[in-house]
């Protein structure tokens, strides 16, 4: 997981990037490749998971501990990438060949907050299709 909003630990093993934007950051080793390869096709990163099941069930996010079991159940095997909102259409379309293959497996969406659209994206998709995900950017 990368590190930036408080309420968060990190869960998985880590490698060290440098941001082009924020500098040196940690982020999980399966995550990296995709990090990098997102960076060099000029999108910017937020936060990131390689299995953010695993971090909600071991305490890792910022869920309140009573709903640790239902969501990361739900989540368990889900890889998750954290981007500014109007990069998640253009990357679900670079993505669609992988979303088709794990049908109802990819989830985009942008929160709602205070009765407005957030400015970020978040994407879930499955652990195993991370480094794929990544080789479709290049």
């Amino acid at each position: 997981m990368s590190l930036r909003n408080v309420g968060w630990s990190q869960q998985h093993p880590t490698k060290p990037l440098t941001d082009p934007d924020d500098g040196p950051i940690e982020v999980d080793v399966e995550m990296a490749p995709l990090i990098e390869a997102l960076w060099a096709a000029g999108h910017t990163t937020i936060m990131s998971c390689q299995d953010i099941g695993e971090s909600i069930l071991t305490g890792g996010t910022a869920l309140p501990e009573h709903l640790w079991e239902r969501n990361g159940a739900f989540y368990l095997g889900m890889a998750w990438l954290k981007v500014p909102a109007d990069q998640g259409p253009r990357l679900m379309r670079v993505w669609e060949p992988l979303a088709r293959e794990r049908r109802g497996e990819w989830l985009a969406q942008v929160p709602i907050e205070g009765g407005r659209l957030c400015g970020f994206a978040s994407i879930h998709f499955p652990r195993e299709q991370i480094t794929r995900a990544a080789d479709l950017l290049a």
